[in-house]
């Protein structure tokens, strides 16, 4: 799908290259090694103009909420981080968008039913009886046949080794000193010139990752909360901070790494999964629920790049 005439394209589009996408005044996100402009096309790509939609933990909106609004879609963020929301307001103020795209609030509180949710980046920081409460809350608000929009890091995927061995080895600690880190940012200001993929933090809290996905298990997940698989993809091969401290802004990694996401979904660094809602106690539910065989969890399908 097209973005609504008049959205200025190359401000998304200005990615690997040259070009800085600025909305006015705030630098909107560029890709990176963890493939976000992948998973914001793929996200802009499953959304109708029309649609009312809901980035639910949206963190403060930079990262999704706000470009897919500058592109001329209905979405609008709920996070209960209210420092994040705070934060978000005045992004959202200053890139012209109105300050209550963004609500601390719980979803089950937002009036009216909704054509889509997107929960990007956020199954994974929450436990267990908090998955089940907010995938039924999410169930609950979309109208009958409304989209789900998840994504997720693979559990046992390049980033999660990446980051143990950033957070709990001696070379994580040597990768953070100020000397290593300097030579690391001169090394890829020599590969990638002054490149900002992010000028704003996607969240202002603390949350850490809880629970580990593959792509089985985050599908049968869905599937339990009343959710019919329709398209899976992965989303880059290799991510984390090392590789996000060399690499980011060389475009040309950037792009064989989302390549390769495609290539071997189930082994990707992160997972997208497009779903349905089906009403509970339908035959349609009963038959996921008892048949989860049929979905098709493996079906790797590319979207507009």
């Amino acid at each position: 799908m097209a973005p609504p005439s008049g959205y200025p394209t190359d401000a998304i589009r200005g990615t690997a290259e040259r070009s800085v996408p600025v909305v006015g005044g705030v630098q909107l996100p560029r890709e990176n090694v963890y493939g976000h402009l992948k998973r914001l096309h793929w996200i802009r790509d499953r959304l109708r103009p029309t649609d009312r939609a809901i980035e639910f933990g949206c963190g403060t909106g930079f990262m999704l909420t706000l470009p897919l609004r500058v592109w001329g879609y209905d979405v609008r963020g709920v996070d209960l981080d209210e420092r994040s929301i705070a934060g978000g307001r005045e992004i959202m103020a200053a890139a012209g968008q109105p300050r209550d795209a963004l609500q601390a609030i719980d979803l089950r509180d937002l009036d009216g039913s909704l054509d889509a949710v997107i929960a990007s980046e956020v199954l994974e920081h929450l436990e267990d009886t908090t998955l089940a409460g907010a995938l039924a809350a999410i169930h609950e608000r979309l109208r009958h046949d409304g989209a789900l929009l998840v994504t997720v890091p693979n559990g046992y995927g390049w980033f999660e080794l990446e980051a143990l061995l950033w957070n709990r080895t001696p070379l994580g600690r040597l990768f953070r000193l100020g000397v290593v880190r300097g030579l690391a940012y001169r090394l890829r200001r020599r590969l990638a010139g002054a490149y900002v993929d992010a000028a704003h933090p996607s969240t202002l809290a603390d949350s850490p990752h809880v629970r580990r996905f593959t792509l089985r298990s985050l599908c049968e997940t869905l599937e339990s909360a009343g959710f019919a698989v329709e398209l899976t993809r992965g989303s880059v091969m290799f991510c984390g901070p090392f590789t996000h401290a060399l690499l980011t802004g060389v475009a040309p990694f950037m792009r064989w790494n989302a390549r390769l996401g495609d290539r071997f979904p189930t082994l990707a660094a992160g997972f997208y999964v497009a779903a349905r809602r089906v009403p509970r106690g339908s035959a349609s539910h009963q038959l996921i629920s008892t048949s989860t065989e049929s979905t098709p969890r493996s079906r790797n399908v590319a979207g507009r790049p």
